[in-house]
């Protein structure tokens, strides 16, 4: 199995993150990526971007030396109730909206509120995918997030990052991707890249799924035709190429 796209990476508009847009995008195309996700965090996270940064996308180009940009955020889920820090006005302009929990926005809770909040994403309309599902701090009921999956049309991350920088995600992870076997459920295998040197670093990800025998077909960025497909068919705001 390999990959054709990256579709979660950050820029310096994420203060923690190091590397420009046009840095990323030579990485991709080095690679031989046909896509890139730009998904900077939003204004929830301290040094996340601020909104008017995400109005502002649609200034970019949509593609730069044959690597389509999909102008995106990594939104942070800011309580149990599926609240984004970034309004609908904003997200429905969005090539890709990733929503994810992180420490520095909301404490983590238990293991029926995490999955509630989690569930609750999936449910806002403009939401593509959710990230580092894998992570323990934030633990869930993996059935009941996939199965929202399954019945939303939405996609769980395998982030490829999380074995390395959050420790214990391994085990959920391949959890998460045993569920989605049995139910059916699309995936995004992704770098979660704060420098132009991780774009495309798939591995840990790629290898946790090959020993699992993962169907390609349920990977969404491992053929241009499956990452279209994806985002010409989704409800809102759908992108033909």
């Amino acid at each position: 199995m390999h990959t054709i796209a990256d579709l979660h990476t950050h820029t310096m508009v994420s203060q923690h993150a190091y590397s420009t847009v046009t840095e990323n995008l030579r990485a991709a195309k080095a690679l031989g990526f046909c896509a890139l996700g730009m998904t900077d965090h939003g204004p929830g996270m301290p040094d996340g971007a601020i909104a008017h940064h995400f109005l502002c996308l649609k200034g970019l180009p949509s593609s730069v030396d044959g690597v389509r940009l999909f102008q995106g955020a990594e939104a942070n889920l800011m309580d149990f109730s599926g609240t984004l820090d970034l309004e609908e006005s904003i997200l429905g302009r969005l090539d890709l909206v990733i929503a994810a929990y992180h420490i520095e926005c909301i404490e983590p809770g238990s293991r029926a509120e995490n999955t509630a909040g989690m569930v609750a994403a999936i449910r806002n309309p403009y939401v593509d995918c959710i990230a580092h599902c894998g992570n323990p701090v934030f633990p869930i009921d993996v059935p009941a997030v996939v199965q929202a999956c399954r019945e939303q049309g939405k996609l769980l991350e395998i982030n490829s990052n999380s074995f390395a920088v959050r420790p214990g995600s391994e085990k959920t992870c391949c959890q998460v991707a045993q569920e989605c076997m049995r139910q059916g459920v699309r995936v995004i295998v992704s770098s979660d890249a704060h420098y132009q040197s991780r774009v495309g670093d798939h591995t840990a990800a790629l290898d946790l799924l090959e020993e699992l025998s993962f169907p390609e077909e349920l990977v969404i960025n491992s053929s241009p035709q499956r990452l279209w497909d994806y985002f010409a068919h989704r409800t809102h705001n759908p992108i033909f190429e």
